[in-house]
């Protein structure tokens, strides 16, 4: 019987990992996607049952009471988790099923499933982490999405998250579109 392969890719806020994971399932439609569950707001362009599974605060707490996401985390205001029953499906029908998720999320399956993870940590460009922040910052401006306040609690959170980056299988600058994703679809294919 062959065991699914969980590919987790991680990144700190605005690096590019939606896109990355976009790209990813567009180039390999075989590859499933974990969708999280939010109670943040859907977005312009996004799709329920897509993009998100989007909840109310409440039925998102009746999930976690009893105990159906594998892991939950509150991020920038709003929770996010991830529905175990899909994992769990994924790995007994050994299929390759992709995570963009943040990094604690992605500690929590890599320690719920240790023998099926392929975790990749994604970092934006720069030669320290001044100028990974400046990368960061600019790319979160040019989106244009968020407040002046999230942008800064985003690059607050960087620091924190990009220590975790030791815990990952691999690091891969987003320096390049194009080149990251061919860079990443390679890593993936190469354990499959």
């Amino acid at each position: 019987m062959s065991t699914g392969r969980l590919v987790i890719l991680s990144a700190p806020s605005g690096t590019g990992k939606t896109s990355i994971c976009k790209e990813l399932r567009r180039r390999n439609k075989d590859w499933k996607f974990s969708i999280s569950a939010t109670t943040r707001p859907m977005r312009e362009g996004e799709d329920e049952g897509v993009d998100y599974i989007f909840m109310d605060v409440h039925k998102f707490e009746h999930y976690v009471k009893f105990g159906d996401f594998i892991e939950w985390e509150w991020v920038h205001g709003n929770k996010y988790g991830t529905l175990i029953g899909p994992v769990e499906d994924a790995i007994d029908d050994g299929e390759v099923m992709m995570f963009e998720i943040d990094v604690k999320g992605a500690v929590s399956l890599m320690d719920e499933f240790p023998d099926n993870c392929l975790s990749i940590f994604i970092i934006p460009p720069g030669e320290d982490m001044e100028e990974q922040l400046e990368s960061l910052e600019e790319r979160l401006m040019k989106r244009g999405k968020e407040s002046k306040t999230i942008i800064k609690r985003r690059l607050k959170r960087f620091a924190l998250e990009i220590e975790y980056q030791d815990k990952f299988n691999h690091t891969v600058v987003n320096d390049d579109f194009e080149t990251t994703v061919s860079k990443l679809e390679k890593i993936i294919k190469d354990i499959l």
